[in-house]
């Protein structure tokens, strides 16, 4: 007599895969950025270990004779190891909008890639949407992340670091929320200048010119469009007051007595005799300085900030735009 045997079918649960936080288009999406967004996650992990060192040898610093020897100044090396840092952050936006951004839309029309994807009963406006929305995701993040970290570095030190001198450093747009802001706003403008040009090589050229330009135009002119300036009035020709810690002579100026300003050559580039003439002709009789403070730092920074994220919504809406009305 036979016996019958009869072997149980696997459950669909254990046949199914196990789903992952990424499905549909957004698996697709990181899957092809994956290099730059795994790669710009082990740099921000990387850079948090290495601002933790740089805190405690500051520290240690700070603690010991050395820093009591030398006020509001750091050892050479000090100084050099927080520029490390310094460049890179300075950088990062630039180079996030040129490998990151420019690529990102340009290269999947190039490979015809979108076209497909919308060939498999997926929205156009989804496939777009998931395409900026992770990428920039991941931007914030991470580079949220590096910035904490060494805002927390730099005001351990800062009225040492560069001698204290934030406004003309790269400390404005390296420290506080204007990183994150300008990687955003870098990165969405690859992401334009990509679904415009619809070619990669192009559109990371392009990107690379306007942010490096861009970046030094930041840095030398936007901050002055944020703040008022503090103004310190004394005697012409007398020695100047002495400025508090954390105070940055930005400016300075020769004035009337009915307050009216010029410029501090008004009277300079002259023979002695047309210097006082001129002096006296214009009624000057005080020299005067801009500053700013250090606790104007965070107004400075959440100004730019808010009109780096205006600029970068109206590019992420332009691309949509754009991207919605061409043919792919």
């Amino acid at each position: 007599m036979s016996a019958l045997t009869t072997t149980a079918a696997p459950s669909d649960r254990a046949a199914a895969p196990a789903r992952g936080l990424l499905r549909g288009t957004s698996w697709v999406v990181w899957r092809r950025n994956r290099t730059v967004l795994l790669l710009l996650i082990g740099v921000t992990v990387l850079f948090a270990g290495y601002s933790v060192y740089l805190h405690g040898m500051l520290a240690d610093f700070l603690a010991s004779p050395q820093a009591a020897a030398k006020p509001g100044q750091l050892l050479p090396h000090h100084e050099e190891r927080m520029g490390t840092a310094f460049f890179l952050l300075a950088f990062l936006p630039a180079i996030l909008g040129v490998f990151l951004g420019a690529p990102l839309l340009a290269a999947e029309q190039e490979h015809n890639t979108l076209r497909l994807i919308t060939t498999q009963s997926v929205a156009r406006l989804r496939v777009v949407m998931t395409m900026l929305a992770l990428p920039l995701l991941v931007v914030a993040v991470t580079t949220a992340l590096m910035s904490v970290a060494f805002t927390w570095v730099w005001r351990s030190v800062d009225t040492r670091f560069s001698h204290g001198n934030w406004w003309t450093s790269d400390v404005i747009a390296t420290t506080g929320p204007v990183p994150v802001a300008l990687a955003l706003f870098s990165t969405a403008f690859g992401i334009l200048a990509g679904a415009v040009l619809r070619r990669s090589v192009a559109a990371m050229g392009v990107t690379f010119l306007v942010l490096v330009l861009g970046a030094q135009t930041l840095k030398d002119r936007a901050p002055e469009y944020f703040v008022t300036f503090h103004q310190l009035t004394y005697p012409l020709g007398g020695d100047a007051p002495e400025l508090k810690s954390g105070e940055i002579q930005v400016d300075n100026w020769v004035g009337s007595a009915d307050g009216t300003l010029h410029g501090w050559g008004k009277c300079v580039l002259m023979t002695e005799a047309e210097s006082d003439a001129c002096v006296k002709k214009h009624g000057i009789v005080n020299d005067v300085i801009d500053y700013v403070k250090l606790d104007q730092l965070p107004g400075i920074q959440w100004s730019m900030t808010a009109v780096l994220l205006a600029m970068t919504a109206a590019m992420l809406v332009a691309t949509v735009f754009w991207m919605r009305r061409k043919s792919l």
